[in-house]
């Protein structure tokens, strides 16, 4: 299935640090007050940045077969483009486009680069639950005056519950693409001098989330090189890591 309720438009805002994980992280946890309506920012659909970014994706992934406009007038509006295999990337590449006409609400130590971005996800098959997913995440720091960037985890809900047909995968995992030129937007796109940088989605267990949180983000990459994790997304695996850490 796809993400849960708590990440719809329509959930719940105000984030509050509840603590930190042995890893340094930050542990957030989202209150129980309802959209304020006067805090959402509406402005008018960037088009200028939508061309360049949409040439920009058609050059670094392929041409683009299908986009999934999102129906509801919700702000920032957020597409997802489908590029279909080819034979020089033989996967689907589903990326957003949308979620960086707005910067997102990162603490001010961060630099101007961590304000802005587009998601990306890899996979084997053209699910329609995938746009969905990526759809609801572009929209969620931006509706809960929060950011997403490189590290950063979230589960499925609370408890976590399992994303599509997984039995295992109920969290998610936002870190660097290592998938080149995709890499490279951040060097190709940018907007008010601030650069557009482009983030891996990846599926993962809550076990392996524990890792992340336990030892630090970096513990977590260097799990994906010991078993050399594929970048495309196949579908259900076993957790990497067997039993949560605990303290």
């Amino acid at each position: 299935m796809g993400i849960r309720n708590w990440l719809d438009r329509k959930s719940k805002i105000g984030p509050e640090i509840v603590g930190m994980s042995a890893g340094g992280a930050s542990l957030i946890k989202y209150g129980s007050r309802e959209l304020d309506k006067n805090a959402v920012r509406f402005e008018e659909p960037n088009e200028e940045l939508a061309h360049r970014r949409e040439a920009l994706y058609g050059e670094l992934f392929g041409v683009i077969e299908i986009v999934h406009h999102e129906l509801l007038i919700l702000v920032p509006h957020i597409d997802v483009y489908q590029i279909a295999p080819t034979e020089n990337r033989p996967f689907y590449t589903f990326v957003t486009g949308g979620m960086s006409d707005l910067p997102m609400a990162a603490p001010k130590k961060a630099r101007p680069e961590y304000r802005r971005v587009e998601l990306v996800f890899y996979a084997d098959s053209a699910n329609a639950e995938y746009p969905n997913l990526l759809q609801h995440l572009a929209h969620f720091p931006h509706d809960n005056h929060s950011w997403l960037h490189w590290g950063h985890t979230m589960p499925n809900g609370n408890p976590p519950h399992p994303l599509f047909t997984t039995s295992t995968l109920d969290t998610l995992y936002f870190t660097a693409s290592i998938v080149t030129p995709d890499n490279r937007l951040g060097q190709r796109l940018s907007w008010k001098n601030e650069a557009i940088h482009l983030v891996w989605v990846v599926p993962i267990s809550t076990a392996e989330c524990g890792l992340a949180l336990q030892k630090g983000s970096d513990s977590l990459l260097d799990l994906f090189e010991r078993v050399n994790h594929p970048f495309v997304f196949t579908g259900d695996r076993k957790s990497y890591v067997q039993e949560p850490l605990t303290n």
